[in-house]
């Protein structure tokens, strides 16, 4: 386990800034925005503790969105480039000398950028978006506003959707295995030409069947793909009991802040049961091939 962390450790070492950077973004932009805003909401039908919760929910959604949005791109797009990056650099015989196996070596920079630097770009925009909604509050309805908001209910709502999102990122990560692993073994392989080869299997070989033969595969395997990645992120719109996210009473805030988490219990249940799905386990077994090939390769390179 020491011997993992350290390659873990490695990965914070090695792009720490980068991820620094990805984070601070949303929060200067929000926080320029809390700056330089000086325009005062007004509005007669609207009373003023619901108009800074709405302002509150936007600043902290906003931030958390973007914070999590950058921070799964840039992983993404660095993601192919993991699997040759030893042999790039010439680090790879210091690596080999220290006393781990390739499979540690290849899981470590996988579980780093493709879980954790999510959910921790996740976890700062929600915290950052909660410190940044006081002063933005203040600007545009009053700091007493800020200070009156139902905290405790909202409170509850903000971390039972964290959780139920923070679960969703770690569950589309595993819907999309197939894909980010096997662009990875291809780059691992075929070096620059694996992304290239990745998307003219995929579209063309998508297009000939399609075309030519009429056979819609690879587009149904897509689309199945994104709708069973979507449903694990937030289960609203394949959920068999819509009913749970009616209110019944809308008008009242804290009526619909105590129904968040009795909602996201369920929503977050719904995702479970769907990893029982056979195209689930179809997933996974393809990311394992992936994941074969990438320790192969690496097992070669040496």
């Amino acid at each position: 386990m020491e011997r993992f962390k350290t390659l873990m450790l490695r990965e914070w070492m090695q792009h720490r800034f980068g991820w620094i950077v990805i984070v601070a973004v949303p929060l200067l932009i929000a926080l320029g925005l809390s700056l330089f805003g000086q325009a005062k909401v007004e509005l007669d039908d609207v009373k003023e503790v619901p108009m800074a919760l709405a302002v509150a929910v936007i600043v902290i959604a906003f931030v958390t969105a973007t914070t999590l949005g950058l921070a799964w791109s840039a992983v993404l797009l660095q993601s192919p480039g993991l699997a040759r990056r030893d042999t790039q650099d010439r680090s790879i015989e210091f690596w080999l000398s220290l006393p781990t196996g390739h499979v540690q070596s290849v899981a470590a920079p996988l579980l780093v950028h493709l879980i954790l630097v999510p959910l921790g770009a996740f976890a700062c925009g929600v915290i950052g978006g909660l410190v940044l909604s006081l002063p933005i509050v203040a600007t545009t309805t009053g700091i007493a506003s800020w200070f009156a908001l139902p905290w405790g209910g909202l409170l509850a709502a903000i971390v039972s959707l964290a959780l139920r999102l923070a679960l969703g990122i770690v569950l589309v990560t595993l819907w999309y295995s197939p894909l980010i692993l096997g662009t990875m073994a291809a780059s691992a392989w075929l070096k620059r030409w694996g992304v290239p080869a990745v998307v003219g299997v995929v579209g063309i070989g998508g297009l000939v069947l399609d075309k030519v033969y009429g056979n819609r595969i690879v587009w149904d395997a897509l689309r199945a793909l994104a709708v069973n990645a979507r449903h694990a992120f937030i289960a609203t719109g394949q959920d068999p009991n819509p009913g749970r996210w009616t209110i019944q009473s809308p008008d009242d805030v804290g009526a619909v802040l105590a129904a968040v988490p009795r909602a996201v219990l369920g929503d977050a249940g719904d995702a479970l049961l769907q990893l029982a799905s056979p195209a689930f386990l179809v997933a996974l077994a393809i990311a394992a091939v992936a994941f074969a090939l990438l320790v192969l390769r690496r097992q070669r390179g040496a």
